[in-house]
This record gives C-alpha cells, structure tokens and sequence, in this order.
C-alpha cells in the first residue's frame, strides 16, 4: 500500500496502522524528518520490516513518477493507495496570491491526481485494489479564509466519484 503525507497526522497514523494490521507500507512524503519519524515509530511497533519510506512531493510530476515507481518497485506491484498528502494555508480570498493559490490545489488536488493517474497501471493489475482520497468538511461545509483549500477539497471529492463511475468495475 503507497501512502502520501506519511511523515505526519493522518499520513501517518495511517501508514501505523496498516503496518499494525500486516501491510507492506511505501510511505512516501516530502518532509524527510517525519518519514525519519515514521520510521521510528515502526521500529517501536516492530513493523518497520515492512515500511518503505520515500521521499515525494506530490506538487511535482517527476517526483510523483519517480516515487510511485519506486513504490512499485520495493512493494512488488500496488494493492492499494491512501492520498493522505495535503496542506492547508488560511488566508483572506482577497488577499491569496495567484501563487498560494496554485500551490495549495497544484498539492492538494493535481497531486491527489497525480499519484491516481500513476498508481493506476499498478492498481488495475489487481482486481480487488483500492484507492482512498482523503478530503475534508471544508469541501462541504463553509471555513472563512480557506477559500483555495476548500476548492482543493471538493475537487478531490469530485474526482473520486468520478474515478469510481470509471475503475470500480
């Protein structure tokens, strides 16, 4: 299983708790200290013999190619993907730049499609995978000053509904 934002929060927790329940874990992220954290904690745990830790940053096409590959390629193939990776910036509509924009839905949204769009040759190979998208109430549910992260969030939903009309035979 490739989980993205593996280096902390939900990323992480959940990595643990696949390793817990007898998963082999690509946790994969763009903060190399917290993977170093992950890493510990499934020492602890003594899952850490079937974590794979990776750096990607799912903003980034080469490196979601890159990782989702090496993923492939340390797991043996790919049974399922948590899109975990996300970030949040609060700001005043009028006062988010073009740039902050881009750069929490090129994270939260385009890389939630890119690490899909690369998992799926994998995924498909098995007729019993799973992709979870985690998104937010904020998709749902007004938060003032969240404005591109709440776009972010609904977009994922969208996608993923889509993604199943299209895969989930």
């Amino acid at each position: 299983i490739l989980v993205t934002g593996a280096a902390s929060g939900i990323g992480q927790a959940t990595s643990l708790r696949l390793l817990d329940e007898g998963a082999a874990v690509a946790a994969s992220d763009v903060a190399a200290d917290g993977l170093d954290d992950t890493r510990a904690r499934a020492e602890e745990a003594g899952t850490a013999d079937r974590l794979t830790t990776l750096p990607m940053d799912v903003g980034s096409e080469d490196s979601v190619i890159d990782g989702v590959c090496l993923a492939v390629e340390q797991l043996g193939g790919l049974d399922s993907l948590v899109n975990a990776a996300g970030i949040l910036r609060a700001a005043h509509t009028h006062e988010t730049s073009l740039e902050l924009w881009n750069h929490i839905v090129g994270v939260n949204l385009t890389g939630t499609f890119l690490v899909v769009r690369e998992a799926l040759p994998s995924l498909l190979a098995n007729s019993r995978s799973a992709i979870v998208n985690f998104s937010s109430t904020s998709a749902t549910f007004a938060h003032p000053y969240m404005a591109a992260y709440a776009a972010s969030k609904g977009g994922i939903q969208a996608f993923t509904h889509s993604l199943a009309l299209e895969y989930a035979k």
